[in-house]
Order: C-alpha cells, then structure tokens, then sequence
C-alpha cells in the first residue's frame, strides 16, 4: 500500500518532528522507555490501574497488562500529560470529551507514525494489512485497523479535493446528519489543536423552533453527536453565532433565537459557534474552561 496523497496534521507532524530530532525513526525505536525519556516523562510500573499525573508528568502502567494493552494506555496517557491540564474528575463532560478525543488522535499518530508506516511494504489485502501493522508497532489489530482506515480516509478525501475541476461542486459529505426535523447539536474536535473544548458546535435548528421560540438552552453536560473530518463541510456552510447571542445562567447555556433569526431574516437554520465565542461568555460569569 502506497499512499501518496496522505496529508499529515499540526498535531501529527509535531509528534513526528519530536521523534526524528531524537533518532526515533523505526517501528522498533518505540521503546515506551525510550519515548518517555524523549519527552521528559516519567514512566513506572506496578500493580495498579494505569493513570497519568500531568503536574508530576508522570505514567502508571500496570506490569501485568499484556504489552499491546500497555502500549496503547501509555500513548494515550502521554497526550494527557503533555497537552492538557486540570483534573477530570472535577472537570465540565464537555471539556473531559474534548480532551479525550484529542488523547485517542493523539494515540493513533503517536504509536503509528505515518512518516514510519509509508517505508513499510504493507500487504494490499486489508486483513493482511491491519494484521501487518499491529505485529509491527505492537498494538492490538482494532487500534491498527482504526489507523489505517484513517489514513485511507484522509487520502481519498485529498485525493477528491486535488482531482475536483474549478467549476466542480464535490456534494457535500455529512448533509444527511442535518436533515432531521428537530433541533439537534453536533461537536466538532479539531485533532490539530490544543483541545480541552470542541473546536465548534454546530447546530441545526428546526423551522418551527427558529419562528416560535424566544430561547433555546443547552447544558455543556449534554451528549453531542461528533463530527468528524470527512464532515466539516457542514461547517464551513453554518452561519455564525456570536458571543451577544448568548448568555448563560442557572448552569445553561443560552441562545437568543429571536436576535439570530431577525439578523439573518429566518433564512438559516445551520449556525455555528466557534471556541472563542462562547469561552467569552463562560469567562464573563466565571465559568472555567
């Protein structure tokens, strides 16, 4: 498998840049040892469950854990202690999701560099492949398989973005996830980023709720559907909400619908609400983010 339009990210060449300054440049150089030092991470093991403290920038694995388990607790783990901050136990659903989804990104390019994978002679079969790639970087085949469908995924949409003529309209991907007749909201976490917090939230707002109601609310501990890559067409295509458009009280967070419809004359029902945005109105009341 070759795959010649792969593109990588912030994220994933930061990662890759740290690893080839510090001679990390193999599948076998992924010594947890050898990586922990290369990040001034402490590593130990026990008889515990695993976790990480990143004021101590430290990780606990369980000696007992067989290594491909270990491998992937460790790589999850390491984005934590050296990307995020504070407590999660204590920490709003919404910001602990956000840092979770960027640990699991993290995961993928870190115990699978792309920069490793495109010198190997990976099989064409794609059960040879995923098998191929876990034996290689010691992970379990599900994380292997995430990996490599991730790469074919972000290949073929360059490869769709690149061979579109000028005068071409690609449809756009996700429209069927805002066709619902009821108000729904969808998270966005941009994996480039330093994330605590969805990068937006993008919501679609029925008609009848636009042309009726004064409010809608909305709690940071609600479960939002994710978006991912493939889908940020969605996005790009949503108007903006701004800070004045919202409020928050009694632990909710408020949407004044009558200023949003008037200002774009009940024309939109896709609107978005960027990180800024709205990390403006929770600091003004003294909510952390």
């Amino acid at each position: 498998m070759i795959f010649p339009s792969y593109y990588e990210t912030t994220l994933e060449q930061w990662i890759s840049d740290r690893y080839r300054s510090n001679h990390i440049l193999h599948p076998e150089d992924l010594d947890l040892d050898r990586v922990s030092d290369t990040f001034r991470v402490g590593l130990q093991y026990d008889q515990c469950k695993p976790f990480s403290d990143n004021v101590e920038r430290v990780i606990f694995l369980n000696k007992r854990d067989p290594n491909p388990i270990s491998r992937m607790i460790f790589f999850h783990e390491l984005c934590h202690v050296l990307r995020h901050v504070g407590d999660q136990r204590r920490m709003n659903k919404l910001f602990k999701d956000g840092q979770e989804a960027e640990a699991n990104v993290f995961l993928l390019y870190a115990s699978m560099p792309f920069f490793m994978i495109s010198q190997l002679d990976i099989p064409d079969n794609q059960s040879d492949a995923i098998l191929y790639l876990a034996s290689t970087f010691r992970v379990p085949p599900k994380l292997a398989k995430q990996r490599l469908m991730q790469i074919q995924r972000r290949e073929l949409q360059s490869i769709l973005f690149f061979s579109a003529a000028p005068t071409e309209q690609l449809e756009p991907i996700g429209e069927e996830l805002i066709d619902a007749l009821e108000t729904q909201i969808y998270a966005y976490y941009d994996p480039s980023g330093n994330l605590e917090f969805p990068s937006q939230l993008l919501l679609h707002i029925d008609e009848q709720t636009l042309h009726t109601r004064d409010e809608l609310q909305f709690s940071l501990d609600d479960h939002f559907t994710y978006l991912d890559e493939s889908q940020l067409e969605v996005i790009a295509e949503s108007q903006p909400i701004l800070h004045n458009d919202l409020d928050f009280r009694d632990g909710k967070v408020k949407l004044n619908l009558h200023r949003l419809a008037s200002r774009y004359r009940y024309a939109a029902k896709k609107f978005v609400i960027q990180t800024k945005e709205l990390k403006t109105v929770l600091e003004f009341h003294g909510v952390c983010c």
